[in-house]
């Protein structure tokens, strides 16, 4: 029997936690969850009609064999931190909180951590990674969201964007994935996967549009190197609870699970 604990509540922890109970329950403990806000909390327990555990980090990550997070960025480096001291496996989805911390991904590596990145909400993931073992010229990730799922963004509050009056396609942002996560900490975390995938943080370019006709997050890939061409477009239905959430981040989330749940043995 594996030993899960979730740190988050929102809207992917809440249905990672919903599938556990559901799904495997006859192969994974669920310890509890780590969560600061209350809300978040009632929300869960009402969905689950049953009261869950509150842990605080450190103890849930002492308690757990596998310890998910589907919190925010700013929690990830205080997370990483128990992950190495208690050694234990974490799956991360903020993911643009390991560029956050200088040092912290050469910690990771140091410590040989074993950490799970679902693929969120894009495709092609496995050719980037192919084409890194040659050589690549420019990567490139054009976002275009719904202006729902952009609301609350730091850099649009930071430099009075007002999205209400934003009638066609209009470029909001251009800059590196490095930029881009902090500046959009809850609307582009697949800048950090790719980044993470390929050249870097510093070299992946990211362009973010807000669209008030559309009603997907798209994703498009733009890859250039030795080995030719890549395009790629991912067009993601947003989650029904939260627009800033695409389904597909949500199912990448649970593939990573099932996969863990096959090929690794967790714990003691």
């Amino acid at each position: 029997m594996i030993k899960v604990g979730v740190c988050g509540c929102g809207t992917i922890g809440s249905y990672l936690i919903n599938i556990i109970l559901k799904k495997y329950s006859n192969r994974i403990f669920l310890v509890g969850v780590s969560e600061t806000n209350p809300e978040s909390l009632i929300r869960l327990r009402r969905s689950l009609k049953k009261k869950m555990i509150v842990f605080s980090l450190e103890d849930l990550v002492r308690k757990s064999d596998l310890i998910i997070e589907a919190a925010h960025a700013s929690v990830v480096p205080e997370l990483i931190e128990y992950v190495i001291k208690y050694k234990k496996q974490v799956m991360l989805m903020s993911v643009g909180g390991l560029l956050s911390k200088k040092g912290l991904l050469k910690k990771i590596q140091d410590n040989k951590l074993r950490m799970h990145i679902p693929s969120g909400a894009i495709a092609g993931l496995d050719a980037l990674k192919a084409a890194r073992m040659g050589k690549i010229k420019s990567v490139k990730l054009t976002t275009r969201k719904p202006v729902a799922g952009l609301i609350g963004a730091p850099y649009l509050i930071k430099n009075k964007i007002n999205l209400k009056s934003i009638k066609k396609d209009k470029i909001i942002f251009q800059g590196t994935a490095l930029q881009a996560v902090s500046k959009f900490p809850k609307n582009i975390n697949v800048a950090a996967i790719l980044s993470l995938a390929g050249i870097g943080a510093t070299k992946t370019r990211v362009c973010i549009v807000a669209s008030p006709q559309t009603k997907r997050n798209t994703h498009t890939i733009e890859i250039e190197g030795d080995f030719g061409t890549i395009l790629t477009c991912t067009e993601n239905v947003p989650s029904k609870l939260n627009p800033k959430t695409s389904m597909m981040a949500m199912l990448s989330a649970l593939a990573t699970l099932d996969g863990i749940m096959i090929n690794v043995k967790i714990g003691t």
